[in-house]
C-alpha cells in the first residue's frame, strides 16, 4: 500500500489496494483508519464496487445506517445514497459538512464515482482542525463556550424533496422528524481529540446567546475559514474513484461546473 500526501494539511491518495477484495481490505483496515484520522480525506483510483462491496468497505471505518438525508436510496441497497445531477441546483456547491442538523451527524462518508463528466465536477475538502488552529488563542477560548443552531431546510434540499414528492409528504415528514437542534461551535473530535470549527454556511442558522449581528458575523467568519486555500485539497474524479472523508473534521464543496453532463455518485454515511 503506497500513500501520497496531496497537500501538507489534508488529503492522501492511496495506491495498491483493491477495495472489492474483502480480505485485502481487512488486512489493511487499521492502517486505513489511521491514515484517515491523520489526513482527514483519502482517495483511491480505478475501483469497481457494487453497492454491497462499497458498504462492506465503508464498515471498516464505522457503523453504517440506512439513508436518512434528502437524497434517494439505491433501489438495491438501503445503505447507499444516490447523488445524481447534471450540474443544476445540487445544493452541495457550498461549503458544508453532511447532516450536521442531526443529533449525531455522520462521522464520515464513502463516495464512489459511477459516472462522471469528462471535465469538471471536482470536489474540494477543507480541514476545519487546521482552520481552528489558525485562530488566536483568545478567539479559540471565546468560541469554546458557544453553541449554534443547525437546520436542514436549506432551499436546494427542500426543493429536492418537493421534486421527489409533489404532494409535500416527504417534506412534511422531514420537518416533523428533524427539528432544529444545537451543536457546539467548537467540536472536540471523538477520535483525535483535536478541536474543530463546527460551523458551516449551509446548515448553521444562528449562534446562541449573542446578538443577531454578532451571530451573523461569527457564522460568516467561521464558515469562511473553509475557503482558505492552505486548508484545502481538490480532487478530480474519474470513473471508479473513491473518496472517504472525516465528516466531523472537514467541510466539502462539490464544484458545479459540468452542466449538462451527467454525474452519478454512490455515497455511504459512516456513523
Amino acid at each position: 500500500m503506497k500513500i501520497d500526501n496531496l497537500t501538507p494539511a489534508i488529503g492522501s491518495e492511496i495506491h495498491g489496494i483493491n477495495l472489492a477484495d474483502a480480505d485485502q481490505v481487512n488486512s489493511c483496515a487499521d492502517d486505513l483508519r489511521a491514515v484517515l484520522a491523520e489526513r482527514q480525506v483519502i482517495f483511491f483510483r480505478d475501483q469497481e464496487l457494487t453497492p454491497e462491496a462499497q458498504v462492506r468497505f465503508a464498515k471498516i471505518f464505522g457503523r453504517v445506517e440506512a439513508v436518512s438525508s434528502t437524497f434517494p436510496a439505491h433501489p438495491e441497497n438501503p445503505y447507499v445514497e444516490l447523488l445524481v445531477s447534471q450540474g443544476t441546483r445540487t445544493g452541495t456547491d457550498i461549503w458544508h459538512a453532511d447532516l450536521t442538523w442531526q443529533e449525531s451527524p455522520p462521522a464520515g462518508a464513502c463516495l464512489y464515482a459511477v459516472d462522471v463528466p469528462e471535465t469538471g465536477g471536482d470536489t474540494m475538502w477543507a480541514s476545519m482542525t487546521s482552520a481552528f488552529e489558525s485562530l488566536a488563542p483568545n478567539m479559540q477560548m471565546y468560541l469554546r463556550d458557544l453553541r449554534a443552531v443547525h437546520n436542514w431546510e436549506a432551499p436546494a434540499l427542500t426543493d429536492n424533496l418537493r421534486k421527489r414528492d409533489a404532494t409535500g409528504g416527504l417534506y412534511k415528514a422531514a420537518r416533523e422528524k428533524y427539528a432544529p437542534l444545537e451543536q457546539p461551535v467548537v467540536l472536540d473530535h471523538p477520535v483525535t481529540g483535536k478541536p474543530v470549527a463546527f460551523v458551516n454556511s449551509l446548515y448553521t442558522t444562528h449562534i446562541r446567546d449573542v446578538t443577531n449581528d454578532e451571530s451573523r458575523a461569527l457564522i460568516s467568519f467561521l464558515s469562511g475559514l473553509a475557503k482558505v486555500p492552505e486548508w484545502q485539497v481538490r480532487f478530480r474524479w474519474r470513473k471508479g474513484s473513491v473518496a472517504v472523508w472525516d465528516n466531523l473534521a472537514t467541510q466539502h464543496y462539490a464544484v458545479n461546473d459540468y452542466h449538462p453532463e451527467p454525474r452519478r455518485m454512490h455515497r455511504v454515511a459512516i456513523r
